[in-house]
């Protein structure tokens, strides 16, 4: 806008200071962290605009006219970016407030100034009633994305993490080559949850993964975990050494044994293996069912470590 002026008018060269003024209130705009200092970096970039385009209109003559559209064009549709109604309320009369106080207009009649204060006030309104509305419709959307991610990366019936969440947190765990503990992975498996379903009905066996799924949770805190599908769930820990790990597989075990639900004794088996250097996601996951399967085998309610013997606990 300067330049364009300068090429028919002669313009103060300081003018252009608020070029490099509304320059650094980008920068601190877009390095704004929280709600409130967009608000206030957003009003200093766009008083500075108004003082700007006010000045100019005063540098080229009659500013009355240029006045009302510069204060409209500036607030109305800045209104809508504002995290709050307050912020946009407020950043309108200061926008307005710098215009009065850089273009000085003199009316000739006092109805003049009325309407003019009117037409201010109305736009002050209208704003405020934009940005609400906006608000509105942004809380609805993250509601809508936080909901939607929610169904991505959780089960819906225990509230566990589910296999993708499990999945994505692990291979960043597996890169991470500086970790000083060693990572152990369990996998877990209700024992003959296919009867349960069958002798007692399927909303019984959802009833029965929720109780294990509150007692993993609990035995797991601070650990990856997850319900992988089915009856099957999932654990990868990084502990001290191999006994810490056996005594998780244990706890977790003796916890689901303890446990009484509509009557039905419920037992878990573990199967538990150690993550050896450079290997594969699948290849660790084929190893722990390797051992779930040992411990299947041996007799159920127990955890069995992939090389060794199942453990009865």
């Amino acid at each position: 806008m300067l330049a364009l002026a300068n090429s028919s008018h002669d313009l103060s060269p300081w003018l252009y200071g608020y070029c490099l003024v509304a320059g650094i209130a980008c920068y601190l705009t877009y390095r704004a962290r929280t709600t409130r200092h967009l608000w206030l970096t957003g009003l200093l970039l766009l008083c500075t605009c108004a003082a700007c385009a006010g000045s100019l209109a005063v540098a080229i003559g009659n500013p009355i006219i240029w006045f009302l559209p510069i204060g409209l064009v500036l607030s109305l549709p800045a209104s809508a970016m504002h995290a709050h109604p307050w912020h946009a309320l407020s950043t309108g009369a200061a926008i307005w407030a710098t215009l009065f106080y850089v273009v000085q207009p003199s009316f000739d009649q006092r109805l003049d100034l009325t309407l003019t204060l009117i037409l201010i006030g109305g736009s002050l309104l209208v704003a405020t009633l934009v940005c609400t509305k906006f608000c509105g419709i942004r809380e609805d959307v993250f509601d809508l994305q936080r909901q939607l991610h929610g169904m991505a990366y959780n089960d819906t019936l225990t509230g566990l993490p589910n296999r993708r969440a499990f999945m994505e947190r692990l291979t960043v765990t597996l890169a991470d080559s500086s970790a000083p503990a060693p990572l152990f992975f369990l996998m877990l498996d209700i024992d003959d949850f296919k009867k349960i379903n069958d002798g007692f009905g399927h909303d019984v066996g959802d009833q029965v993964l929720v109780e294990v799924s509150k007692m993993l949770r609990h035995r797991s805190q601070g650990h990856n975990f997850a319900r992988l599908g089915g009856e099957e769930f999932a654990v990868a820990a990084r502990v001290a050494n191999v006994a810490v790990a056996q005594e998780l597989a244990r706890s977790i075990v003796n916890a689901v044994n303890s446990s009484q639900l509509f009557g039905l004794s419920l037992s878990i088996s573990v199967g538990l293996a150690n993550h050896e250097p450079e290997e594969s996601i699948f290849s660790l996951m084929r190893r722990a069912d390797r051992a779930l399967y040992d411990a299947k085998s041996a007799g159920k309610n127990r955890y069995s470590m992939a090389g060794l013997v199942a453990f009865n606990v």
